[in-house]
């Protein structure tokens, strides 16, 4: 496995825009971030939630059913490139997320049923690391790696959201097309 690639992919994904980063960001702006701490809170442990039973499901499924390897191969890299068209090409930062009643149970069910991390794990276990490994050590290694990984981003976006959100803006062009370059890399890596 190139660690590269899955660092790329999981580091990348976690940073970029998304509906929980966005989410805690505006909840960290409206009530500061330890007023937000509740709703936060939540996401990230939905978050770890999502993660292990993304873990559990992709590898009893991807040891049952070694023919769909080379699927879960091409939906990785047409997910990957799919995320580095978007991030490319996206002209304007997502709009505000409507309010949310900012509870820790609320969090934690968003997250959960949230597609873009959903997809997040199912990538990180069925192209970086079924395919190099089934040592139950491993699998955990790398799956708490990209858990720890994903809430270091969304604190960060709670924390310095209105930091990040202007230097995005600044940097918007060269921070698109490095993300975009980086997510094309890792999926290229994938059949290498």
């Amino acid at each position: 496995m190139s660690i590269v690639a899955f660092l790329s992919y999981v580091i990348i994904t976690s940073i970029t825009p998304g509906p929980s980063n966005l989410l805690m960001m505006n909840e960290a702006r409206k009530f500061g971030f330890l007023g937000a701490w509740r709703f936060n809170s939540g996401i990230l442990i939905g978050f770890a939630v999502l993660g292990v039973v993304s873990g559990i499901f992709t590898t009893g499924l991807y040891n049952w059913v070694p023919l769909l390897e080379p699927y879960f191969k091409i939906a990785g890299a047409v997910y990957l490139l799919y995320l580095a068209w978007k991030v490319g090409l996206h002209t304007s930062a997502e709009k505000d997320s409507h309010h949310v009643q900012g509870s820790f149970l609320s969090g934690c069910i968003f997250q959960v049923l949230n597609i873009k991390s959903i997809l997040f794990f199912l990538t990180v276990m069925s192209v970086f690391v079924l395919p190099f490994t089934h040592s139950l050590k491993s699998i955990i290694f790398y799956l708490v790696q990209a858990i720890i990984l994903g809430w270091i981003a969304l604190l960060l976006w709670a924390g310095f959201g209105s930091i990040f959100k202007h230097l995005f803006a600044r940097y918007d062009k060269s921070f698109r097309l490095v993300m975009s370059l980086l997510l094309i890399y890792s999926a290229v890596t994938i059949f290498v």
